[in-house]
């Protein structure tokens, strides 16, 4: 077994379930590792969480004066259902690497340890953190906190099948609660009807999707805007009291989510003055600022754009310029017998070797 598999062995069999498992536990183990290999500064803190979640964390750890950062989040999505195998140890099986977590994104951790292995690290860091599946919680506290002050550059790990990723959307959730008194259907002419006003919220940003179904340049064309639920306390022979309206839009490099969320503002209040509106996220998109300076390492690889969001749109916010790469498919995330192409691991820790050597210093 390579060192690679060995540490994900290790990481599979941590529960880090988003929202119920142990990130900082996790955290905790990957700090004793980085601490092996005697950086210059190591730094791991828990962060508190919004939503009645538990404490995450993250550990950072960095050699030299660092210009470069590989960041992994150490996360995972809930099981789910459908897994012949526990999802939490790993099974190898024709070239590929089984378990929860081994593609998205455990498995570029393993790498960026094995090849950590390989090399004495110059001017980099290495940042493990936790809380990017559900909410996002960790990566602006590390900002926050300046930790990421000095830092030119950053590899931020995602499936992305070993090809660099320069750009992706943003995204934004939302939600739209409507009240009235409730009561029986037959007082229905006369009693406020909250479902409905939440119903016409839906219409209005319906309409506003297809207004802007020619926004933007492909591939990111459209702002991929999803009316994903309206919930209401009533039933056919009851008025609800309250309606929610769960909808979300993921804006296009180069648009302003803020300004997105503005929209959705008054396209709820159009629909009641007396709404109350939750922002669940509101994240930007993403567009590298300068790739040719990572092809000093990754210049054999195939550039592509992503159609998913990743903390890349967090670290350019910071001001860093920033790719995403990493083992794993997309496809093969967010499911049950979820794996990483073994041949992809390994190619995935030569490049990160190079990094943390110093080739892009």
């Amino acid at each position: 077994m390579s060192q690679a598999l060995k540490y994900l062995r290790k990481l599979v069999a941590f529960d880090t379930r988003n929202g119920s498992g142990n990130e900082v536990a996790c955290v905790e183990w990957l700090a004793e590792a980085l601490k092996a290999h005697a950086p210059d500064r190591l730094i791991v803190e828990t962060v508190g969480r919004s939503r009645e979640k538990s404490d995450s964390a993250f550990v950072l750890a960095s050699w030299g004066q660092p210009k470069t950062v590989l960041n992994v989040h150490i996360d995972t999505v809930p099981s789910g259902e459908g897994w012949s195998a526990d999802p939490l140890t790993l099974v190898e099986r024709d070239g590929r690497a089984y378990g929860l977590g081994t593609a998205d994104i455990k498995g570029a951790a393993a790498a960026i340890l094995a090849g950590l292995d390989e090399v004495t690290p110059r001017d980099v860091a290495i940042l493990f953190s936790g809380d990017e599946e559900h909410g996002s919680e960790v990566m602006p506290a590390v900002i926050e906190r300046g930790y990421l002050s000095g830092i030119e550059r950053a590899v931020v790990c995602e499936p992305t099948s070993c090809r660099v990723g320069r750009a992706h959307r943003g995204i934004l959730a939302f939600s739209a609660t409507f009240r009235g008194p409730g009561g029986h259907s037959s007082l229905s002419d006369t009693i406020e009807a909250p479902l409905l006003k939440a119903a016409r919220f839906a219409v209005a940003l319906g309409d506003y999707k297809e207004d802007n179904i020619a926004f933007g340049v492909d591939p990111f064309k459209g702002l991929c805007v999803n009316i994903g639920e309206l919930k209401s306390d009533g039933a056919y022979n009851v008025i609800p009291t309250t309606a929610t309206a769960w909808v979300s839009m993921r804006p296009p490099p180069g648009d302003d989510v803020r300004a997105r969320e503005g929209d959705l503002i008054a396209m709820a209040l159009a629909a009641a003055s007396d709404v109350h509106t939750d922002t669940i996220v509101a994240f930007a998109p993403f567009a590298s600022l300068d790739i040719a300076a990572f092809m000093p390492v990754f210049g054999t690889e195939e550039i592509v754009d992503l159609p998913y969001w990743t903390e890349a749109s967090m670290m350019s916010g910071a001001g860093l310029n920033a790719i995403v790469y990493g083992p794993g498919n997309l496809e093969q995330a967010h499911r049950s017998n979820e794996y990483v192409e073994i041949d992809q691991l390994h190619s995935a820790q030569a490049r990160y070797a190079a990094v943390l050597a110093g080739g892009l210093s």
